[in-house]
């Protein structure tokens, strides 16, 4: 099975036009700067993970109080000289009471094969996943 979702781009110069054709987000307008397109591709792999963490402590029953992340994107030259992603590092952490820890053990392992962004990705250059635990201790 096979889904297909689209985006377009208006631009006028510096200013871009992103229409997401989402309610949730409808038009977002960047001025452009440098690392821009970098940074929205290392928002989606860090928001694509993280609903995919969510997910699974959720099936599992497991409740946290929140979820941290920071993306990380390396960039670098391939052999012909031209600019390239060369890897991500996601680092996120989980605020979860320390009764779920055997659960967020589990889903770590899971976690280690990515979502659906980072698992895309990962044919092209190395994703990263350091995923941690932080317990409030009773």
């Amino acid at each position: 099975m096979s889904h297909e979702l689209s985006v377009s781009i208006a631009r006028r110069g510096a200013k871009v036009d992103l229409d997401m054709e989402s309610a949730a987000f409808g038009v977002i307008s960047i001025e452009e700067r440098p690392g821009t397109a970098k940074k929205l591709l290392a928002s989606s792999a860090l928001y694509c993970y993280c609903a995919a963490l969510d997910k699974a402590l959720e099936t599992r029953s497991a409740k946290y109080r929140r979820i941290e992340g920071k993306a990380t994107v390396r960039t670098g030259t391939d052999d012909k000289g031209r600019g390239r992603v060369t890897g991500i590092d996601l680092d996120v952490t989980v605020f979860m009471d320390q009764e779920y820890e055997f659960i967020f053990d589990r889903v770590e392992k899971i976690m280690k094969q990515g979502c659906l962004i980072t698992g895309s990705l990962e044919a092209a250059f190395p994703v990263k996943y350091n995923l941690n635990l932080e317990c409030d201790e009773d």
